[in-house]
Protein backbone atom coordinates (compact mmCIF):
# COMPACT_ATOMS: atom_id res chain seq x y z
CA UNK A 1 0.00 0.00 0.00
CA UNK A 2 2.85 2.39 0.85
CA UNK A 3 4.31 1.76 -2.59
CA UNK A 4 1.09 2.75 -4.35
CA UNK A 5 0.64 5.75 -2.05
CA UNK A 6 4.15 6.99 -2.87
CA UNK A 7 3.50 6.73 -6.60
CA UNK A 8 0.20 8.56 -6.27
CA UNK A 9 1.87 11.30 -4.23
CA UNK A 10 4.66 11.69 -6.78
CA UNK A 11 2.19 11.94 -9.66
CA UNK A 12 0.16 14.57 -7.79
CA UNK A 13 3.25 16.61 -6.95
CA UNK A 14 4.57 16.51 -10.50
CA UNK A 15 1.22 17.51 -11.96
CA UNK A 16 0.98 20.41 -9.51
CA UNK A 17 4.51 21.61 -10.24
CA UNK A 18 4.10 21.34 -14.02
CA UNK A 19 0.90 23.37 -13.78
CA UNK A 20 2.60 25.94 -11.54
CA UNK A 21 5.67 26.33 -13.72
CA UNK A 22 3.64 26.52 -16.91
CA UNK A 23 1.48 29.27 -15.46
CA UNK A 24 4.56 31.28 -14.46
CA UNK A 25 6.56 30.66 -17.63
CA UNK A 26 7.39 33.94 -19.33
CA UNK A 27 9.52 34.85 -22.30
CA UNK A 28 11.88 37.08 -20.31
CA UNK A 29 15.54 36.51 -21.06
CA UNK A 30 18.18 37.83 -18.64
CA UNK A 31 15.58 39.90 -16.79
CA UNK A 32 15.66 38.49 -13.27
CA UNK A 33 17.38 39.84 -10.18
CA UNK A 34 19.31 38.15 -7.36
CA UNK A 35 20.96 35.80 -9.82
CA UNK A 36 23.44 34.80 -7.13
CA UNK A 37 20.72 32.53 -5.71
CA UNK A 38 21.02 30.21 -8.71
CA UNK A 39 24.81 30.25 -8.96
CA UNK A 40 26.32 26.77 -9.50
CA UNK A 41 28.39 26.28 -6.34
CA UNK A 42 29.48 22.72 -5.60
CA UNK A 43 32.70 21.47 -7.19
CA UNK A 44 31.24 17.96 -7.34
CA UNK A 45 28.01 19.12 -8.96
CA UNK A 46 29.61 21.44 -11.50
CA UNK A 47 32.16 18.78 -12.38
CA UNK A 48 29.11 16.78 -13.51
CA UNK A 49 27.62 19.66 -15.47
CA UNK A 50 25.35 20.52 -12.52
CA UNK A 51 23.21 17.45 -13.35
CA UNK A 52 22.71 16.35 -9.73
CA UNK A 53 18.99 16.79 -9.05
CA UNK A 54 18.63 13.01 -8.63
CA UNK A 55 22.04 12.44 -7.01
CA UNK A 56 22.49 12.12 -3.24
CA UNK A 57 25.02 14.85 -2.52
CA UNK A 58 24.91 15.21 1.27
CA UNK A 59 24.51 18.67 2.79
CA UNK A 60 25.36 20.26 -0.56
CA UNK A 61 21.91 19.13 -1.70
CA UNK A 62 20.54 22.19 0.11
CA UNK A 63 21.63 24.22 -2.93
CA UNK A 64 20.30 21.74 -5.51
CA UNK A 65 17.54 19.43 -4.30
CA UNK A 66 16.80 19.42 -0.55
CA UNK A 67 14.87 16.14 -0.88
CA UNK A 68 18.19 14.29 -1.34
CA UNK A 69 18.96 15.03 2.32
CA UNK A 70 16.19 12.66 3.36
CA UNK A 71 18.48 9.67 2.73
CA UNK A 72 21.46 11.06 4.65
CA UNK A 73 23.08 8.35 6.81
CA UNK A 74 25.51 10.33 8.98
CA UNK A 75 24.56 12.30 12.07
CA UNK A 76 26.15 15.50 10.74
CA UNK A 77 27.23 16.55 7.28
CA UNK A 78 29.09 19.81 6.58
CA UNK A 79 29.95 21.37 3.21
CA UNK A 80 31.83 24.56 2.42
CA UNK A 81 33.61 26.06 -0.52
CA UNK A 82 34.60 28.96 -2.74
CA UNK A 83 33.83 29.82 -6.35
CA UNK A 84 36.00 32.15 -8.44
CA UNK A 85 33.30 33.24 -10.89
CA UNK A 86 33.60 35.28 -14.07
CA UNK A 87 34.14 39.07 -13.93
CA UNK A 88 36.08 38.73 -10.64
CA UNK A 89 32.95 37.73 -8.71
CA UNK A 90 33.54 35.43 -5.72
CA UNK A 91 31.04 33.21 -3.91
CA UNK A 92 31.55 31.70 -0.48
CA UNK A 93 29.10 29.19 0.95
CA UNK A 94 28.56 26.65 3.72
CA UNK A 95 25.87 24.14 4.67
CA UNK A 96 25.25 21.98 7.75
CA UNK A 97 22.75 19.15 8.10
CA UNK A 98 21.74 17.23 11.24
CA UNK A 99 19.96 13.84 11.34
CA UNK A 100 18.86 13.10 14.93
CA UNK A 101 17.61 9.69 16.09
CA UNK A 102 18.65 7.95 12.87
CA UNK A 103 16.28 10.06 10.82
CA UNK A 104 13.21 9.50 13.00
CA UNK A 105 12.47 13.23 12.92
CA UNK A 106 13.90 13.86 9.47
CA UNK A 107 16.96 15.92 8.56
CA UNK A 108 17.46 19.56 9.53
CA UNK A 109 19.80 21.97 7.80
CA UNK A 110 21.31 25.45 7.82
CA UNK A 111 23.01 27.23 4.94
CA UNK A 112 24.61 30.52 4.02
CA UNK A 113 26.18 32.06 0.97
CA UNK A 114 27.72 35.45 0.27
CA UNK A 115 28.73 37.21 -2.92
CA UNK A 116 31.55 39.67 -3.41
CA UNK A 117 31.20 41.60 -6.68
CA UNK A 118 34.45 43.47 -6.17
CA UNK A 119 34.98 47.17 -6.76
CA UNK A 120 33.26 48.93 -9.65
CA UNK A 121 33.94 52.37 -11.05
CA UNK A 122 31.29 54.97 -10.32
CA UNK A 123 30.68 57.49 -13.11
CA UNK A 124 28.24 60.27 -13.94
CA UNK A 125 27.44 61.84 -17.29
CA UNK A 126 29.40 64.99 -18.07
CA UNK A 127 29.79 67.32 -21.07
CA UNK A 128 33.45 66.64 -21.72
CA UNK A 129 35.70 64.80 -24.13
CA UNK A 130 35.10 61.53 -22.28
CA UNK A 131 31.40 62.17 -21.83
CA UNK A 132 31.51 61.14 -18.19
CA UNK A 133 33.19 61.91 -14.88
CA UNK A 134 34.76 59.28 -12.61
CA UNK A 135 33.68 59.73 -9.01
CA UNK A 136 35.35 56.74 -7.36
CA UNK A 137 34.37 53.15 -6.72
CA UNK A 138 31.54 51.23 -5.10
CA UNK A 139 31.15 47.61 -3.97
CA UNK A 140 27.81 45.77 -4.34
CA UNK A 141 27.25 42.68 -2.20
CA UNK A 142 24.69 39.96 -1.59
CA UNK A 143 24.03 37.19 0.92
CA UNK A 144 21.47 34.55 1.85
CA UNK A 145 20.74 32.47 4.95
CA UNK A 146 18.43 29.48 4.98
CA UNK A 147 16.86 26.68 7.01
CA UNK A 148 16.08 23.27 5.55
CA UNK A 149 14.00 20.24 6.39
CA UNK A 150 13.88 16.88 4.59
CA UNK A 151 12.21 13.59 5.38
CA UNK A 152 12.33 10.11 3.88
CA UNK A 153 8.68 9.09 3.84
CA UNK A 154 9.65 5.55 2.85
CA UNK A 155 12.86 3.77 1.87
CA UNK A 156 12.18 4.94 -1.71
CA UNK A 157 10.66 8.41 -1.45
CA UNK A 158 11.78 11.63 0.22
CA UNK A 159 10.69 15.27 0.24
CA UNK A 160 12.51 18.41 1.31
CA UNK A 161 12.35 22.18 1.32
CA UNK A 162 14.33 25.34 2.08
CA UNK A 163 13.30 28.76 3.28
CA UNK A 164 15.95 31.41 2.66
CA UNK A 165 16.31 35.08 3.46
CA UNK A 166 18.17 36.88 0.65
CA UNK A 167 19.47 40.43 0.39
CA UNK A 168 21.08 42.31 -2.51
CA UNK A 169 22.82 45.62 -1.74
CA UNK A 170 23.73 47.73 -4.78
CA UNK A 171 25.30 50.41 -2.55
CA UNK A 172 24.68 54.16 -2.76
CA UNK A 173 23.80 55.57 -6.16
CA UNK A 174 23.46 59.10 -7.49
CA UNK A 175 19.86 60.21 -7.90
CA UNK A 176 20.31 63.92 -8.72
CA UNK A 177 22.69 66.85 -8.63
CA UNK A 178 22.59 68.79 -5.38
CA UNK A 179 24.35 71.96 -4.33
CA UNK A 180 23.85 71.08 -0.67
CA UNK A 181 25.96 67.93 -0.82
CA UNK A 182 29.80 68.03 -0.51
CA UNK A 183 30.40 66.27 -3.84
CA UNK A 184 27.50 67.98 -5.59
CA UNK A 185 25.27 64.88 -5.80
CA UNK A 186 22.44 63.47 -3.73
CA UNK A 187 22.49 59.70 -3.22
CA UNK A 188 20.15 56.90 -2.25
CA UNK A 189 20.77 53.39 -0.94
CA UNK A 190 19.51 50.73 -3.34
CA UNK A 191 18.92 47.56 -1.34
CA UNK A 192 16.25 44.86 -1.54
CA UNK A 193 15.49 41.70 0.41
CA UNK A 194 12.99 38.86 0.30
CA UNK A 195 12.28 35.29 1.41
CA UNK A 196 12.56 32.45 -1.08
CA UNK A 197 11.26 28.87 -1.04
CA UNK A 198 12.85 25.76 -2.57
CA UNK A 199 11.12 22.39 -2.78
CA UNK A 200 12.08 18.96 -4.08
CA UNK A 201 11.24 15.26 -4.20
CA UNK A 202 13.44 12.23 -4.84
CA UNK A 203 12.19 8.76 -5.76
CA UNK A 204 14.27 5.58 -5.80
CA UNK A 205 12.50 3.64 -8.52
CA UNK A 206 13.58 0.19 -7.37
CA UNK A 207 15.16 -0.59 -10.75
CA UNK A 208 18.79 -1.09 -9.76
CA UNK A 209 20.04 2.33 -8.49
CA UNK A 210 17.88 4.45 -10.79
CA UNK A 211 16.71 7.67 -9.09
CA UNK A 212 14.11 10.13 -10.34
CA UNK A 213 13.82 13.62 -8.84
CA UNK A 214 12.51 17.11 -9.34
CA UNK A 215 13.16 20.46 -7.68
CA UNK A 216 11.69 23.94 -7.72
CA UNK A 217 14.04 26.73 -6.60
CA UNK A 218 13.81 30.43 -5.82
CA UNK A 219 10.06 30.86 -5.61
CA UNK A 220 9.43 34.32 -4.18
CA UNK A 221 7.42 37.50 -4.44
CA UNK A 222 8.70 40.17 -6.79
CA UNK A 223 10.99 42.82 -5.36
CA UNK A 224 11.51 46.48 -6.22
CA UNK A 225 14.18 49.12 -5.58
CA UNK A 226 12.15 52.22 -6.45
CA UNK A 227 9.12 51.66 -8.70
CA UNK A 228 9.55 48.79 -11.16
CA UNK A 229 9.27 45.27 -9.79
CA UNK A 230 11.66 42.44 -10.67
CA UNK A 231 11.33 38.68 -10.50
CA UNK A 232 13.74 36.19 -8.99
CA UNK A 233 15.35 33.37 -11.04
CA UNK A 234 12.66 30.72 -10.52
CA UNK A 235 14.01 27.37 -11.77
CA UNK A 236 12.39 23.97 -12.28
CA UNK A 237 14.40 20.78 -12.84
CA UNK A 238 13.70 17.12 -13.45
CA UNK A 239 16.53 14.61 -13.17
CA UNK A 240 17.48 10.97 -13.56
CA UNK A 241 20.61 9.31 -12.16
CA UNK A 242 21.93 5.77 -12.05
CA UNK A 243 25.11 3.78 -11.49
CA UNK A 244 25.17 2.13 -14.91
CA UNK A 245 27.63 -0.50 -13.69
CA UNK A 246 24.61 -2.06 -11.98
CA UNK A 247 23.87 -3.53 -15.40
CA UNK A 248 27.25 -5.25 -15.59
CA UNK A 249 29.21 -7.82 -13.59
CA UNK A 250 31.92 -5.32 -12.64
CA UNK A 251 33.01 -5.37 -8.99
CA UNK A 252 31.12 -2.39 -7.58
CA UNK A 253 33.20 -2.34 -4.41
CA UNK A 254 35.97 -1.02 -6.65
CA UNK A 255 34.15 0.74 -9.48
CA UNK A 256 31.08 2.97 -9.76
CA UNK A 257 29.95 5.06 -12.71
CA UNK A 258 27.04 7.40 -12.04
CA UNK A 259 25.43 8.92 -15.13
CA UNK A 260 22.92 11.69 -14.59
CA UNK A 261 20.68 13.81 -16.80
CA UNK A 262 18.79 16.98 -15.80
CA UNK A 263 16.20 18.91 -17.77
CA UNK A 264 16.38 22.52 -16.62
CA UNK A 265 13.72 25.18 -17.12
CA UNK A 266 14.82 28.57 -15.76
CA UNK A 267 12.61 31.64 -15.80
CA UNK A 268 15.16 33.84 -17.59
CA UNK A 269 16.83 31.51 -20.08
CA UNK A 270 15.98 28.83 -22.60
CA UNK A 271 15.36 25.24 -21.54
CA UNK A 272 18.60 23.33 -21.01
CA UNK A 273 19.78 19.72 -20.89
CA UNK A 274 22.55 18.89 -18.44
CA UNK A 275 24.50 15.64 -18.71
CA UNK A 276 27.08 14.46 -16.18
CA UNK A 277 29.13 11.44 -15.18
CA UNK A 278 31.16 10.48 -12.11
CA UNK A 279 33.55 7.54 -12.01
CA UNK A 280 34.65 6.38 -8.55
CA UNK A 281 37.49 3.98 -7.82
CA UNK A 282 37.57 2.16 -4.47
CA UNK A 283 35.44 4.89 -2.87
CA UNK A 284 38.57 7.06 -2.87
CA UNK A 285 39.16 8.67 -6.26
CA UNK A 286 36.44 10.49 -8.23
CA UNK A 287 36.69 11.65 -11.83
CA UNK A 288 33.89 13.75 -13.32
CA UNK A 289 32.77 15.41 -16.51
CA UNK A 290 29.67 17.27 -17.62
CA UNK A 291 28.12 19.31 -20.40
CA UNK A 292 25.28 21.85 -20.55
CA UNK A 293 23.42 22.87 -23.70
CA UNK A 294 22.27 25.20 -25.04
CA UNK A 295 24.62 27.67 -23.39
CA UNK A 296 26.01 30.97 -24.67
CA UNK A 297 29.46 30.57 -23.13
CA UNK A 298 29.73 27.54 -20.86
CA UNK A 299 31.47 24.54 -22.39
CA UNK A 300 32.59 21.21 -20.91
CA UNK A 301 33.24 20.89 -17.19
CA UNK A 302 35.72 18.56 -15.54
CA UNK A 303 36.33 17.63 -11.93
CA UNK A 304 38.30 15.48 -9.56
CA UNK A 305 37.77 14.51 -5.95
CA UNK A 306 39.32 12.43 -3.18
CA UNK A 307 37.51 10.79 -0.26
CA UNK A 308 38.79 9.23 2.94
CA UNK A 309 36.88 7.39 5.64
CA UNK A 310 38.15 7.44 9.21
CA UNK A 311 37.29 4.74 11.76
CA UNK A 312 34.06 3.87 9.91
CA UNK A 313 32.41 6.90 11.50
CA UNK A 314 33.97 9.93 9.88
CA UNK A 315 34.49 10.93 6.29
CA UNK A 316 36.23 13.76 4.48
CA UNK A 317 36.01 14.68 0.83
CA UNK A 318 37.76 17.38 -1.20
CA UNK A 319 36.56 18.26 -4.70
CA UNK A 320 37.81 20.52 -7.47
CA UNK A 321 36.16 21.44 -10.77
CA UNK A 322 37.07 23.47 -13.81
CA UNK A 323 34.55 24.94 -16.25
CA UNK A 324 35.38 26.59 -19.57
CA UNK A 325 33.46 29.81 -20.26
CA UNK A 326 34.40 30.83 -23.81
CA UNK A 327 35.11 34.56 -24.00
CA UNK A 328 35.12 34.86 -20.22
CA UNK A 329 37.75 33.58 -17.83
CA UNK A 330 37.48 29.93 -16.84
CA UNK A 331 35.78 29.13 -13.54
CA UNK A 332 37.41 27.06 -10.78
CA UNK A 333 35.64 25.72 -7.70
CA UNK A 334 36.88 24.06 -4.53
CA UNK A 335 34.62 22.26 -2.05
CA UNK A 336 35.24 20.38 1.20
CA UNK A 337 32.73 18.03 2.79
CA UNK A 338 32.84 16.38 6.22
CA UNK A 339 30.51 13.71 7.61
CA UNK A 340 30.44 12.24 11.12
Amino acid sequence: MNKHLSKLLIATLLLSVFTFVDSYAQEKRAQTTMKFLSAPLSARATGMGDAVTAVETGSMGIFYNPAALGFQESLFDVSMGNVSWIADIDYQYAALTFRPRNGLYGVFGLSMMSTNYGEMTETVRQDSELGYQILGTFSPSAFAFGVTYAKAISNQFSVGGNVRYAELDLANAITARSTSEPDGFSRERFKADTFTIDFGVLFKTGFESLNFAMSLRNYSREISYIRDTQELPLTFRIGLAMDILDLTSVNQDLHRLIVSVDANRPRDYYEQLMIGAEYTFANRIHLRSGYVFPSDEQDFSFGVGVSQGIADRYGIKADFSHSAFGNFSNVNRLSIQLSF
